[in-house]
């Protein structure tokens, strides 16, 4: 392409029409250089940010409003503005590198400052977590940039497009990390987040992102205006952008309102969560799987003089082994004999009290089953969730399906790759000074069950039990709760231990996703968690009653237990039908403009000032 030679800040500069110079440059005409530039001029936007100081700014800025979104800070409104420095700075900067390493730099400044949580766990995989979470920023910065300049489109639509595709691929790619998701500041909100249940979290940020993209628009314009020039194609891309955003929001909150003002819900069991308070860490627990064990014992016994009709305690309470082929082991495993004999006195309390109080009971424990014939494998560990019931029967047992990476398995285990899987174990935390196979393996169903409530007469409900982490992935719900013939479950019981990550923020942004899985399947949700925060979740996103680890009664742990009826929802979202669509709509269109953008490359089609 042709290259013009032009004066800026008292020094020579040398700017291509396209982003890069080609070999047959000579071959096009200066007077067509010049008409390509002219015409590109009228919609790129004037006044280009080529000083790394202000880009800078404007991506600090917008990393810092960020911030304040998220929980435990929450302020949700600036939820609507944050993005507008980062969509200034893509489309205003001089050079793409330039954006593209900045956004990079504060992308990982951002998650390496809002999960810092992570670092007593992980260590190393926290930082190699904020940087793989900032390069899908990255993926995002490039197609914004190019259908800002090139194709100018009006940012109320491009934005979000791009934007929730992006979050939908980090959801999806390589097990998924959907984390601090643009939807999950406003979890609070309830009238906005009610189209959950339409398109899924995604539609409540394609709605919040919209307005971003409008403001952008019009401070754009008003960059142009303020050179003297008012270009007609960006004055009507701002009217678009206005309108485009005013009309996703009044949506949102008039079917919001509507859908919360629905006589859809009536009350269901009446469901005691318990909540200990015990941090774990890789060097081992401060407390012994046997005080846990009193502990909870004390919370269940004084839980129950409320009579409820189901008992949740949280995942992997005090460390047994519930499974009868461990318990009952015969004759017993020499490595093993402590455990078997406290698993098995776990299992008796646990099956005496559910048939003393006359009410299920569900926990979370650890499942292992020999496998002595597995030349890979000599035994096999779950972690699962237990139902134990009055008449006493062997207690139901749901396996966890979606395992977390690095935390509860190590990938390439089995198969060519094994001996990477072997390297990649010994520098995880989790196998400690001996190098153990920690790895769990995934259940096979989602499975359900059912209970009968003696508050209501024995009315009988369905339910489902997402463990920890599944609670934070959409379609792990949605398998819960969709069936070939309609709603599969009442309610769901979510178990987790957040204990992993100490007293901070972490708990309350785990929460803050799990409204989103309510929302969405039409399905209250009692949580039971191991530090905070558990409580109760109604089918409209509604909290109550909850137990958070954050404001403890004065003087005590954040242990103790909450008792409260669980509302259930007769309706069957349109998510719950379809799933994630909308999400796969908004990924493909940033792919389809990713695509535009490499062809405009390969054509030679630029635009003035040059990137």
């Amino acid at each position: 392409m042709p290259t013009t030679t032009r004066k800026h800040a008292g020094r020579r500069e040398s700017a291509t029409v396209g982003e890069r110079a080609t070999p047959h440059a000579s071959r096009v005409s200066h007077s067509a250089a010049t008409a390509a530039a002219s015409a590109s001029a009228t919609a790129a936007p004037h006044g280009p940010i080529r000083s790394h100081a202000l880009l800078l700014l404007l991506f600090a800025a917008a990393a810092a409003l960020k911030s304040l979104i998220f929980p435990p800070i929450g302020a949700w409104p600036i939820s609507f503005i944050c993005f507008v420095p980062w969509i200034l700075g893509c489309g205003l900067a001089v050079h793409p590198w330039r954006v593209y390493f900045y956004t990079f730099l504060l992308g990982t400044g951002f998650y390496l400052l809002n999960m810092r949580w992570l670092y007593e766990s992980a260590e190393i995989w926290y930082a190699a977590l904020a940087v793989y979470m900032a390069l899908f920023e990255v993926l995002a910065a490039c197609p914004l940039r190019h259908v800002l300049r090139r194709r100018k489109l009006p940012l109320a639509i491009a934005f979000p497009v791009i934007w929730t595709g992006a979050e939908f691929l980090r959801s999806i790619f390589l097990s998924g990390f959907p984390w601090f998701m643009l939807a999950h500041s406003q979890y609070r909100v309830l009238p906005l987040i009610q189209i959950a249940d339409l398109v899924g979290a995604f539609g409540a940020t394609f709605v919040t992102a919209s307005v971003s993209g409008a403001l952008a628009d019009a401070l754009l314009w008003a960059w142009q205006r303020r050179d003297g020039a008012d270009h007609p194609l960006l004055r009507r891309h701002t009217r678009i952008s206005a309108v485009t955003a005013a009309l996703l929001v009044s949506f949102s909150l008039v079917y919001g309102v509507i859908q919360l003002n629905r006589n859809t819900m009536s009350p269901g069991p009446k469901i005691a969560v318990v909540q200990g308070d015990y941090l774990n860490t890789v060097r081992g627990d401060e407390v012994s799987p046997i005080d846990k064990f009193k502990r909870y014992r004390q919370l269940l016994t004084e839980a129950s003089t409320q009579q409820a009709d189901l008992y949740l305690l949280p995942e992997s309470t005090w460390g047994a082994i519930l499974n009868p082929e461990f318990r009952l082991a015969d004759p017993p495993d020499p490595r093993y004999v402590w455990g078997q004999r406290f698993s098995q006195q776990t299992f008796e309390f646990l099956s005496e009290f559910s048939r003393s109080t006359g009410a299920p009971v569900v926990a979370g424990a650890t499942t292992l089953i020999a496998t002595p014939c597995d030349l890979l494998a000599a035994e096999r560990m779950y972690n699962s969730a237990f139902m134990f019931t009055p008449d006493g029967a062997e207690p139901g047992r749901y396996d966890k399906r979606h395992l977390v990476v690095f935390g509860e398995i190590v990938p390439f285990r089995f198969g060519r790759l094994r001996p990477l899987y072997f390297w990649i174990n010994a520098r995880v935390p989790f196998s400690g000074p001996d190098n153990r196979e920690f790895s769990s393996f995934p259940g096979e169903t989602f499975r359900t069950f059912s209970m009968k409530a003696a508050s209501l007469g024995g009315r009988e409900f369905r339910f489902g039990i997402p463990i920890c982490y599944e609670d934070v992935m959409p379609y792990i719900s949605r398998e819960f709760a969709a069936g070939p013939e309609g709603k599969r479950v009442d309610f769901l019981l979510n178990i987790s231990n957040d204990g992993w990550f100490g007293h901070g923020s972490q708990q309350a942004q785990h929460l803050s996703q799990c409204v989103f899985r309510a929302v969405e399947n039409r399905v209250g949700i009692a949580r039971a968690v191991n530090t905070g925060i558990s409580g109760f979740i109604d089918p409209t996103g509604r909290m109550h009653d909850m137990l958070s680890a954050s404001t403890p009664p004065p003087g005590r742990d954040r242990s103790g237990f909450s008792v409260a009826t669980l509302l259930t929802d007769t309706r069957f979202s349109r998510y719950s039908r379809d799933g994630d669509w909308f999400g796969w709509t908004c990924l493909i269109g940033g792919i389809l403009a990713y695509l535009d953008y490499m062809i405009a490359r390969a054509r030679g089609q630029g635009y003035s000032p040059s990137d």
